[in-house]
């Protein structure tokens, strides 16, 4: 029997400063209510199609040096476990980095003789450069991340791409409608800790088979990207569920006033993006953006 998807949907989170530090609780009759905090730390929840709300930085990579490879060799990045950093596997501390004995390639790392690639240890010109071939960047390698480790590679590039679209959209600029006009703001950067959180959430609303910033574990974003090891300041999230290609879950969070602004927030410029897809879970594709802000 064909399983029909639901129409997609989308959730944001954030935290604002509050300039007098009061608290205000909202109704939610227009499909958001909101909590402002004594801290002065705002926060705000709403569910459904267009909804809003308004609203850190280490990691390794594979291996315990961050090198790229499994039996890490004093951090040399090249995926081979020799310590040279050419990525050929021999023991001459000699060489390019392309993983063949030749000194002249392309250092990816990938081992063929072709001066082209992308240094992430895989012959795809498209990667995350780390020189392990996983597609796993700089995650952290502790405990809550294992479930955000050896992603499919096509999912990990639809990551990078919404990256990429959501700093075309602060280059820009954007008018968020209620949460006011954003002038152009610098480009984030994916950070290991945030992309794990991201990842971790994404999977986790695909295979339990819910769409809510707190899992049913009660775990709430700040708790998940404290989980995944982020040592600055978190500053949001935005997750969506539906949307079939990283333009479409980039435009509609674009058209809704609280993800827009999360998108563009000054406040932000970290990142992490999950993707997962799940045929036979409500909605099938399962998207979160967690943001930070490292001094």
């Amino acid at each position: 029997m064909a399983r029909f998807l639901a129409s997609p949907i989308l959730a944001a989170l954030g935290l604002l400063s509050l300039a007098n530090g009061g608290c205000t609780v909202e109704d939610g009759s227009s499909g958001s209510g909101g909590l402002l905090t004594s801290t002065g730390l705002g926060v705000s929840l709403s569910a459904g199609p267009n909804d809003s709300t308004t609203g850190s930085d280490t990691g390794s990579d594979t291996g315990s040096t961050g090198t790229g490879d499994t039996s890490s060799t004093n951090g040399d990045g090249d995926g081979d476990g020799d310590g040279d950093g050419d990525g050929d596997g021999d023991p001459s501390t000699s060489g390019d980095g392309d993983g063949d004995p030749s000194t002249s390639g392309d250092g990816d790392g990938d081992g063929d003789p072709s001066t082209s690639g992308d240094g992430d240890g895989d012959p795809s010109t498209s990667g995350d450069g780390d020189g392990d071939g996983d597609g796993d960047g700089d995650i952290p390698m502790n405990t809550y991340c294992q479930d955000a480790l050896g992603w499919n590679t096509a999912w990990s590039a639809w990551e990078q791409e919404v990256v990429t679209l959501v700093n075309i959209e602060r280059s820009q600029g954007a008018d968020c409608g209620t949460e006011g006009t954003f002038g152009s703001a610098g480009p984030l950067v994916m950070e290991g800790a945030l992309w794990c959180a991201a990842r971790v959430h994404s999977w986790d609303m695909a295979v339990r088979d819910f769409f809510s910033h707190t899992n049913p574990d009660q775990l709430s974003p700040w708790d998940r990207i404290a989980l995944a090891g982020y040592q600055n300041q978190a500053t949001g999230e935005n997750i969506a569920a539906g949307y079939s290609s990283p333009a479409a879950v980039v435009a509609g969070w674009m058209l809704s006033d609280g993800h827009c602004s999360n998108i563009m927030s000054p406040m932000s410029n970290e990142v992490g993006v999950g993707y997962y897809y799940d045929p036979g879970s409500s909605f099938g594709h399962y998207w979160t953006q967690t943001f930070g802000r490292v001094q």
